[in-house]
């Protein structure tokens, strides 16, 4: 063949090739589904009004379409919080990004999105609970639906079904505290931003995290019972409902959870504050392990119902305080303390609980004697034959110090003699352990307090700033500071007063976590759906209240 015709060959091939090319992608153009189609952001759905109005035309409008197409949305591949009642959408975004996180999806029938300019305002789109109207449909029929943006990490809980828990008396600690039913199903947490997710622990900053896992989970709480909006334990479960560990929001891994409804709280803001406050002074302490509770918020929709806001905390136990074999951890529930012969009685029936003090690890594993020691003798010196020199031999004397420094800053009217878990961990002294004392449960705390009337939801605020909220004989301890106790106690107060005792430092908490839960549109939304609970935004009276409690403690502690 000669060149020109090579040349005239390769010409028509190209030609050729040319067309063919054109006609596959003319085919796939007609073929691709349109943009709204590919999933993305909320600007990828969006129409003007006039496309909407020419797309439905002819359509039916109906209030069930999702529920019989079996449809919905998709966020990242996870199936999004929806809100049956409202027909809202709950996705979480990043406050601080600025920009649109994650894909969504449809699936069971399409979507548009009406244009709305408030996709280009996100943080503001957050921050004022903007719904977004958006529709699905099918070939016949069409149902309208909103889609609203939190700037919270976002909790959904499906159930399958519930177990009733029966023990019998002989199995006295679960009999009387476990006995509740148990709800199974699978838990979905969506979360913007920095997290410790272990589905992507090696993901961006700015990148989204999702964990599914199975659940279990039951109401808890005795105030909380008397309240509509429950509080719930929740326990991470594996595809063989075994228990796993998670780690959520940046906290430290557990297979075991709370949610706290907050309730009883109108500020929102008590028991994340008092906890952070705790933590930090925790952290700061390296001869001894006294790791309390830690919380973040989250919002919550349970079984296709809006919740409001909760905090997800991880409880103390013997993973957050690293107990080994021989050590014990106890929890007081109230006020009183038991008499010698009453645990005694435990003891001979083999219980690990006598009101209002429960073994809570390790697990009975034959007879229990051994388990109540520490505490026998801790309660002996401390209680029923009052020993200033063996009570503080059996303590850290540091964190009793700690403890009694941070209930009297927080005011914790529920705390100073209840509420509080005490380890026992070896040690090398006359009694053979050391106690350490931390606290739990603080929504009576910055003035709030408890109040026999239900209309009020059992709290009232007291705006006395002198009242103290110790033990006597642990005051008398640091007073009577026989072995140098109340120097210990004067050097901690002033080392925190300068750092994270401030009255700067206490205010700035308090309205950050409240310029949070508002700014994430969540604060307003739990208003709307618990007109009971009386929330309230204003913090005033809390501010006054902490810069005049702090006065008062720098004379107080000052005479130590």
């Amino acid at each position: 063949m000669s060149i020109s015709s090579k040349k005239d060959l390769s010409a028509h091939l190209y030609q050729y090739g040319s067309v063919l090319i054109l006609g596959i992608g003319l085919i796939l153009w007609i073929l691709w589904p349109a943009k709204k189609e590919e999933g993305g952001s909320l600007w990828n759905y969006m129409i003007s009004s006039q496309e909407a109005e020419r797309l439905l035309s002819g359509k039916s409008k109906t209030e069930n379409l999702l529920e019989r197409e079996e449809a919905g949305l998709y966020f990242n591949g996870y199936e999004a919080a929806f809100d049956k009642e409202d027909r809202l959408f709950y996705i979480s975004q990043s406050l601080s990004e600025g920009e649109w996180q994650g894909d969504i999806r449809p699936y069971g029938a399409d979507l548009y999105i009406l244009s709305d300019e408030c996709a280009e305002k996100l943080p503001q789109a957050i921050n004022e609970g903007h719904i977004f109207d958006a529709v699905f449909y099918t070939e016949d029929e069409y149902q309208k639906v909103g889609i609203v943006l939190t700037g919270m990490p976002v909790v959904k809980i499906d159930t399958d079904r519930e177990e009733p828990r029966e023990y019998p008396i002989e199995d006295i600690d679960n009999y009387v505290f476990n006995s509740e039913t148990r709800y199974y199903g699978e838990i979905t947490v969506f979360q913007s931003g920095v997290s410790a997710l272990p589905e992507n622990k090696d993901a961006a900053e700015n990148q989204y995290q999702i964990l599914q896992r199975k659940v279990c989970y039951h109401e808890r709480g005795q105030n909380s019972a008397l309240f509509s909006k429950k509080s719930y334990a929740v326990k991470l479960l594996d595809q063989k409902e075994k228990g796993i560990s998670e780690p959520l929001f940046g906290m430290q891994s557990s297979t075991d959870w709370k949610l706290l409804a907050m309730y009883s709280d109108p500020n929102k803001i008590r028991d994340k504050v008092s906890m952070d406050i705790w933590k930090e002074i925790a952290v700061e302490e390296t001869d001894f392990n006294e790791r309390g509770p830690e919380m973040e918020y989250c919002e919550v929709i349970l079984d296709g119902k809006y919740m409001g806001l909760y905090g997800m905390m991880l409880p103390v136990d013997e993973h957050t305080l690293e107990l080994g074999e021989k050590n014990v951890l106890y929890k007081v529930l109230d006020w009183y303390m038991p008499e010698s012969a009453d645990i005694q009685a435990s003891i001979d029936q083999n219980y690990e609980v006598c009101y209002p003090v429960r073994i809570r690890y390790p697990e009975k594993n034959g007879s229990v004697e051994e388990l109540w020691k520490p505490v026998v003798d801790y309660f002996t010196c401390k209680y029923w034959s009052i020993d200033f020199n063996a009570y503080s031999d059996m303590s850290h004397v540091e964190n009793l110090a700690d403890y009694y420094i941070f209930i009297q800053t927080v005011s914790g009217f529920d705390n100073y003699l209840k509420n509080t878990y005490i380890s026992a961990e070896e040690a090398d002294n006359a009694a053979g352990y050391k106690m350490i004392t931390i606290p739990w449960d603080l929504n009576y705390t910055f003035g709030n307090c408890y109040s026999y009337d239900p209309e009020k939801n059992y709290t009232e605020f007291n705006h006395d700033t002198s009242v103290n909220y110790v033990e006597p004989v642990l005051e008398q301890l640091f007073r009577s500071s026989f072995n140098g106790e109340g120097d210990v106690l004067k050097e901690r107060w002033n080392k925190y007063r300068a750092g994270v005792l401030s009255t700067e430092y206490l205010i700035k908490l308090l309205q950050d976590n409240m310029n949070y839960i508002q700014k994430t549109g969540a604060f307003a939304r739990d208003t709307k759906e618990w007109e009971g609970a009386l929330n309230s935004s204003d913090l005033a009276e809390v501010e006054e209240y902490v810069e005049e409690r702090m006065l008062y403690l720098d004379e107080y502690f000052g005479n130590f």
